[in-house]
Order: C-alpha cells, then structure tokens, then sequence
C-alpha cells in the first residue's frame, strides 16, 4: 500500500480535471499504468467524457454516476482540480507513474527467463538465463512493494497535519517550501550534520533537485528518496545513521512542506548546526587523541626508564695522550 503512489496517480487525475497539460498526459498514460481500479476507471472516464464535449462541472457528475464507488464524489474530484500539481510538475508526476507501473510488471518479467533455463540442455544458456531471471527477481522485489497499491482501499489518502518542526527537519522545509535557498546553504551546508539517514537523504534529494531549479514537492522528493532506500537495500548498503522512522517518506515530507517555516530558516539553522557539527568532531578529535596517548607506552614516546640518570661529566671517547705544559 502507497500513498505516495496514490497521490501520483490523482495528481495526474486532477491536473486533467483542471484542463491542464492534457497532451503531455494522454500521450504518455495508458489505463493501465495507474495503480488503482478507481483512479483507471476515472481516467478513462475523463478522456471519454471530454471527448463527448463535457464542462467541468457537468465531468465530475458524470464520472461519479460513471465509477459508482461511494468514496468517490464531486466534492472529492473538484478537490483533485483544485490541488492538482502545476504545470512544472505535472512531467515529473507522469514519470512516477510510469515508473511504478513498470515495477509492477516486473514482478513477471521473470518467470519465462527461469522457465527456459530449466528447459535448455545448453550449460552456458541455462547459467545466462538464470542469471538474467535472478537479476529480474531481485528487481521486482526489490521496487515492487513500495510501487503497489491495494486494490481494496480507498482513493481517500491519510491526511497529514502540521505539527512543531526538530530544527534538522525545518531545514529541508524551508527547501521544500523555498527552492531557491538550495544555492544559498549547497556549498556549505554538508550531509553530515543531520543524525538521520531519513533527514540526510531528504536534505541531499532536496538539494540537488532545487539547485538546478527543477520541480519539487513532498511527492516528487518522497519519490526519489525512497528510491535510493531501496536501491541502497538492493545491494545491501547499511546506513551510515540511526534510523528510527515512525512514517513513510510520503508522510514525513508532506508533514514538512505544510508546516509553514520563514524564508532563510535553512540558513539560520543550518549555520547552528554546522557550528555544532564541528564543535563535537573537534571534542571527538581531542578525545581520541588523549586516549591514544595514554596507550603510547614510554619507549614509544622516547622517554628515559626510571633509575637511569644520565651521565655527570662527559666520557673520553678518543684515547689520547694528555697535553702537558
């Protein structure tokens, strides 16, 4: 199950309940790339009905009596028009899509692989078939899950309410909900100042999608997060971070881009941690080093043995004969 997934899909179905970006969507979304019964059935009503010369008004009430689900209603689908992602984003909502409708199929793709190489007689064709049918297995179950939606559910997805924002999370809102302060804090602001994997990932997709000015919400930075957990999962990379997460990346982000934060929050806070950052490297430094010097043992530090005390006056070194007067 996939909010993330399912506000993707009904992004797109408002953006075509909003007349916007029709061509972009239409020429690259089939019916069966979304995810949900409901949200194909109202896809598909959408493009018939418009076809059929439907306003806006007379669509919503038409689609209702077209899908008949009882959490489907004019009020829910004026609602999807009036949310609906911008034209900005509207492209990277329809990669989602696709994207997670491919990984869906894949959960089959590997099936035919496996089944001819335990029909060929060839060794070298049966390794290469399983290989390649093992590869496709690990990639379906790798992606599969988060890119799936229950078919049962309901279209209404699990509001998310503002609440007082951790100083760490009210950076990547400000980048969220500002995208130009992305150049502002880029070149300094480092990763390693935040002390979770969820909050170190969401920092380093927020920066890098806002600095080249591309699209961004909790949608499309819940989308790339979550695709480097599982790709990070997929070859067995182990956090660098705690990571005690109590919600999704959907719920999490969204959470941060409606609670609202000043401008230049990120820089404010992001200066106190930096300050922070250092200071305790430096005191961990400085403890390790005293730890390490008091393992030295003293012929390692160049030290005399206690009981030997040098020499009063200077030995002969050379056996010469005296000179005398």
């Amino acid at each position: 199950m996939s909010d993330l997934i399912m506000r993707a899909e009904q992004g797109i179905l408002g953006a075509l309940l909003a007349d916007r970006d029709q061509a972009l969507i239409t020429e690259h979304l089939s019916t069966e790339d979304f995810g949900h019964p409901a949200h194909q059935a109202i896809y598909t009503a959408i493009l018939d009905l418009q076809t059929a010369g439907y306003e806006t008004q007379r669509l919503t009430d038409a689609i209702v009596e077209l899908v008949d689900r009882p959490d489907v209603d004019t009020a829910w689908l004026q609602a999807l028009a009036v949310n609906a992602p911008g034209s900005d984003r509207i492209r990277a909502y329809t990669q989602i899509v696709i994207q997670a409708a491919f990984d869906r199929d894949t959960a089959d793709f590997a099936d035919p692989y496996l089944a001819a190489a335990a029909l060929t007689s060839n060794p070298e064709a049966r390794d290469s078939l399983t290989r390649l049918g093992q590869a496709l297995t690990v990639q379906a179950d790798t992606f599969t899950p988060t890119s799936t939606i229950d078919p049962d559910r309901t279209v209404q997805v699990t509001s998310v309410t503002a609440v007082q924002l951790h100083r760490e999370d009210a950076v990547i809102a400000d980048l969220v909900q500002h995208p130009e302060q992305a150049r502002a804090v880029a070149g300094w602001l480092t990763p390693e100042v935040f002390t979770t994997e969820q909050r170190r990932l969401s920092y380093e997709f927020a920066v890098s999608i806002a600095y080249d000015n591309d699209p961004i919400d909790a949608v499309i930075l819940a989308w790339h997060v979550q695709r480097a957990r599982d790709i990070n999962s997929m070859y067995d990379h182990e956090t660098r971070l705690p990571d005690p997460r109590t919600e999704s990346e959907y719920a999490y982000l969204t959470r941060l881009e409606i609670t609202t934060v000043a401008v230049g929050t990120a820089v404010m806070v992001g200066h106190e941690l930096v300050s922070e950052h250092v200071t305790a490297t430096l005191a961990l430094s400085a403890t390790t080093a005293t730890e390490h010097t008091k393992q030295v043992t003293p012929a390692q530090r160049g030290e005399h043995h206690i009981g030997l005390e040098p020499p009063i006056t200077p030995a002969a070194t050379v056996d010469v004969r005296r000179i005398e007067l």
